[in-house]
């Protein structure tokens, strides 16, 4: 069985969706299938995946991949981006939109 611990970081121990545990099995077989640059992809993690419903200019309903990592990952996405996002959209026959998470604390919340 898949170790979701691998790929997923979720606040506060929430359980992950089952299109979460789905991306991250995408991400781990890239990995695993790519050791050229398994190095920049084992750094890559998730945050969540949501899929979102959107109107086409021409007026149709379409569907596209919200994926979100967490901002330490970037650096590493920035190397591999293309590679991840070429991977899901083939995978998932949709747009892939993959947005880096940072949290900023205030001051004040120190």
């Amino acid at each position: 069985m898949f170790n979701r611990r691998d790929k997923i970081i979720k606040k506060d121990g929430a359980k992950p969706t089952d299109q979460e545990e789905e991306v991250a099995k995408s991400l781990h077989q890239l990995e695993v299938s790519n050791k050229a640059l398994k190095a920049h992809l084992s750094i890559i993690f998730i945050n969540s995946v949501h899929t979102v419903d959107y109107v086409q200019a021409d007026g149709s309903a379409a569907q596209y991949l919200l994926v979100r990592i967490p901002h330490r990952s970037l650096g590493a996405y920035k190397k591999v981006g293309s590679l991840v996002q070429e991977h899901l959209e083939q995978q998932y026959e949709k747009p892939v939109l993959i947005v880096a998470n940072r949290t900023i604390i205030s001051p004040s919340g120190k």
